[in-house]
């Protein structure tokens, strides 16, 4: 591990400007780059469609996480801003739990969501397929959609063991006014305490993959929490990076998580 005072030289990134007070989801070229689809559901392979058979809306259930930083945000109501709410069965709102989940009834089509945290309000816009649901916008950087799920209307939500933090998490910018937010590696609480593998290293390269690769050391599990170790001479910059969990990730309970990408991005950098 290479600390930062070890100047080889600068690496400059020439997108760097665009990654600051603007919003990272409504600028095209950040979103472009950070969020080409910020949060997407892929379980079916017909993840074009936006409407129901024969062209007409049709009504799901949804699911999905707030977070703030990469925190998960629990204890905030969130509402879907459509009009064509009629039944009395369906769930136009709902308030997070700790884990930031919230779950909604909502219709197919393009589809506004609306909370406040603490008196700022934040605006979401999504895709609804019957069997997908992407982020297209979010209107303040600082918060971030994750794990989205579309499901039947009369179907059990499914249960997932929870992904609540990360470091680095999905959106941030890594330069050399940070860069000691990883420097000591990659960090992951969850919702509960992890099965401890019999191999972790084994267990770390199927299940933490990181794309283009830096190189993971030595892990270390203690409950819920997992930090991996890095080579900081492996990081380059300017680079977008990819870190793929995978469900052999499990609770104790037999929780599994949802696959999770987070992607984050290195600006100038001296190592």
């Amino acid at each position: 591990m290479k600390p930062l005072h070890l100047i080889r030289r600068p690496i400059l990134i020439g997108f760097v400007f665009l990654i600051s007070t603007v919003n990272c989801y409504f600028n095209p070229l950040v979103n472009g780059l950070l969020n080409p689809k910020v949060e997407e559901t892929d379980s079916s392979a017909l993840l074009g469609l936006a409407v129901g058979i024969g062209g007409q809306s049709v009504f799901v259930n949804i699911s999905g996480q707030i977070k703030k930083a990469g925190i998960a945000l629990g204890n905030v109501e969130i509402k879907a801003m459509d009009p064509s709410f009629s039944a009395k069965s369906q769930t136009n709102s709902s308030t997070t739990n700790t884990a930031g989940r919230f779950y909604l009834s909502i219709s197919t089509g393009f589809q506004s969501l609306q909370f406040s945290d603490a008196g700022t309000i934040v605006n979401i816009l999504l895709q609804v397929t019957p069997f997908s649901a992407t982020v297209l916008s979010v209107d303040n950087s600082a918060y971030q959609i994750q794990s989205l799920d579309v499901y039947n209307l009369d179907t059990e939500a499914p249960v997932y063991l929870e992904l609540v933090s990360s470091m680095p998490y999905d959106g941030l910018l890594i330069d050399n006014g940070n860069f000691s937010l990883i420097s000591g590696g990659f960090a992951f609480t969850f919702s509960e305490d992890i099965e401890m593998p019999s191999n972790q290293t084994l267990w770390v390269a199927e299940n933490f993959l990181v794309n283009p690769s830096i190189t993971l050391l030595s892990p270390s599990i203690s409950k819920n929490n997992v930090q991996i170790m890095i080579n900081n001479g492996t990081i380059t910059a300017p680079t977008l990076y990819t870190i793929t969990l995978n469900s052999g990730i499990k609770s104790v309970t037999g929780k599994s998580i949802k696959p999770t990408t987070i992607l984050f991005v290195t600006g100038e950098l001296f190592l």
